[in-house]
This record gives structure tokens, C-alpha cells and sequence, in this order.
């Protein structure tokens, strides 16, 4: 069976699709973006009052999940993922800009490349790559990617 004849499957967790040389590397990187921005929270401990520091807790615990799930889901080229993913990303950078100091509890006093990690990661440097990648990803939504390999070449 050639590729332009076989049918993408609806939903898998790491599709081997996402490793192609033709693969939209864009759409790669936000699947990618969101998994790290839903895990990586878990190994820093940010040094800031008490109030924020539950605040950024509810935030991370209430995000993590759908991160995951979105950030497979672009992968799987699914039109829900990716406007979920972008109303989860504005919702994210609306967060930053409401509670601006949870900002500075992110970065907190460590070296700076620590800093650029937790802010891509963390932060709202992740959400606007994620943003900026929207045109791509909505070009790419909804496809099987066999038709996209095939158009490629």
C-alpha cells in the first residue's frame, strides 16, 4: 500500500508521523512546547509569598493535563488540539498579565540560562512561540499527513 493510500490512524500518543524529514517541524515544536510546558513546572521550586506560590500551584495542576492532551493532539493534526492549545496559551499569557508577578517567581534568583529555560518552559516566552506558530498549524490542521508528505515533495 502506497503512502497516499493509507489512512492515518484518528489518535495516537507518539505517532511516528512526528520523526518524518517532511514532518512540519513547526507542528513538531509545539507538541514538544506544550508537553515540556506541562511537566517541567514539577522540577523547579519557585521562591516566592506564599499566596503566589498557590496560585502558580492551581495554575500548573489545572493546565498540566490539557497541555499533555493538546500538545498530542497537534501532533495528531487534530483541529481541536490546535484551538484548544491557542486558547490555552492565551489563557496562560492572560494569567501573566493579570498576576505580573508571578512572572518574577518564575525566573527567580537562579543563573541565567536557568532562567531563559523556565521562561520558555514556564512562562509566556513558550506561549507566544506557541502563537507564532499558529498559521502553520492551522495550514497543516485537520490533515492526514500522508497528503502533506505527498505535497511535499
Amino acid at each position: 500500500m502506497s503512502k497516499k493510500n493509507k489512512k492515518q490512524p484518528s489518535f495516537i500518543i507518539l505517532p511516528e508521523w512526528r520523526m518524518y524529514k517532511d514532518f512540519p517541524w513547526q507542528i513538531w515544536l509545539v507538541g514538544w512546547l506544550a508537553i515540556f510546558k506541562a511537566v517541567i513546572w514539577m522540577s523547579t521550586s519557585p521562591n516566592c509569598p506564599d499566596p503566589m506560590l498557590k496560585l502558580l500551584t492551581i495554575k500548573f495542576l489545572v493546565c498540566m493535563a490539557p497541555f499533555i492532551v493538546l500538545g498530542i493532539g497537534v501532533w495528531n493534526l487534530k483541529k481541536w488540539a490546535i484551538w484548544g492549545i491557542l486558547l490555552l496559551c492565551i489563557a496562560d499569557l492572560a494569567f501573566f498579565i493579570i498576576f505580573q508577578n508571578a512572572f518574577s517567581c518564575i525566573i527567580g534568583n537562579t543563573f541565567w540560562m536557568l532562567a531563559v529555560i523556565l521562561m520558555i518552559f514556564n512562562g509566556p516566552v513558550g506561549n507566544v512561540l506557541i502563537l507564532i506558530a499558529t498559521p502553520c498549524l492551522l495550514k497543516h490542521s485537520g490533515k492526514n499527513y500522508f497528503d502533506i508528505a505527498s505535497s511535499a515533495k
